[in-house]
């Protein structure tokens, strides 16, 4: 029965830890002189993705490629779907700039163009890897030309750089703590799922799912009541292009070996049909309400019916 007092506590811890990132994350904005757009997709969406890019190493380590391709596309789906529409549904509408708009629909429209291309090959190459992380650092040089990241940020000046150091140790510490309660949150739901006797893949298309997803989904909560906008959906977009560029690439470089594409195609239609819904309503209306998060949030939960009906049956 302990699970239940870490479920709480670490949800608890979770919820607080939330805070801080948005709070040190918008000090570390204005210290560093770049936009609350470029703060999520560098730092946020790379920190929250950090649980993928373990599974990435591990899966290359131990000779389990698909492991890694599963939790990617597995990954951005459930962003794209369950944590937006959540974010939206708890934490309000979204609006955003044209400017914005524009840069999210890019990073969808390549995410989902790189996807598509490697995985109708079957197979993972050293190559895939290195274009993959090339990629990355492609879209970390396009927010720097685009003004997202002023070159304030390379000033040397001494008199800054003690604050500077200072506010990312408190920021890295603040991603830390997320991402441990996290773990502790999914551990104990875990457990919990396990006492009252409910099936193993019931609790992997759920809790697990969600779990994996806590770090991003708190953040967004968070910054979407603060009106922060712009970093709740950079972090969110940077996450899923992330796991595409630089998780996808450090397994396509430990393992490269044939993936088997049969459950990739399957997922395919579902996070296409993802990315063209939000695509339409950020392009139409500029901003994403509640009950446009509960379309996305229906969605999700048509896959899950897709997926797993057969095996509930």
């Amino acid at each position: 029965m302990y699970f239940f007092i870490i479920f709480l506590v670490a949800a608890y811890l979770l919820y607080k830890s939330s805070d801080l990132v948005i709070k040190y994350g918008l000090d570390l904005s204005d210290a560093l002189n770049i936009s609350t757009f470029a703060l999520g997709f560098i730092f946020i969406s790379v920190a929250t993705s950090l649980p993928e890019l373990s599974v990435a190493f591990f899966s290359g380590v131990w000779d389990v490629p698909g492991l890694s391709v599963g939790n990617v596309l597995g990954s951005n789906f459930t962003d794209l779907t369950l944590v937006l529409g959540l974010a939206t549904i708890f934490g309000g509408t979204i609006f955003l700039k044209k400017k914005d708009i524009l840069n999210l629909v890019e990073l969808l429209f390549i995410s989902s163009l790189v996807a598509l291309f490697i995985f109708q090959r079957g197979e993972l190459s050293v190559l895939h890897g290195i274009l993959l992380l090339g990629l990355f650092g492609f879209l970390l040089v396009k927010l720097y030309k685009e003004g997202h990241i002023s070159k304030k940020v390379f000033d040397d000046k001494k008199s800054k750089k003690k604050s500077k150091y200072l506010l990312f140790a408190k920021f890295a510490l603040s991603i830390g703590l997320l991402l441990l309660s996290a773990d502790f949150v999914v551990k104990s739901a875990i457990e919990i799922a396990h006492f009252f006797s409910l099936t193993s893949t019931l609790v992997g298309a759920t809790l697990v799912a969600l779990g994996t997803s806590l770090p991003e989904l708190s953040v967004e909560i968070k910054a979407i009541k603060n009106r922060q906008y712009s970093l709740a959906m950079g972090d969110l977009f940077g996450s899923c292009v992330t796991n595409i560029t630089l998780v996808l690439g450090v397994t396509s470089i430990l393992s490269p070996v044939p993936i088997n594409t049969e459950s990739i195609i399957s997922l395919m239609p579902f996070l296409m049909a993802a990315v063209v819904t939000i695509w339409y309503l950020l392009s139409k209306e500029g901003k994403i309400t509640k009950y446009e998060g509960f379309i996305l949030l229906v969605l999700y939960l048509l896959f899950i019916v897709e997926r797993f009906l057969p095996s509930w049956i």
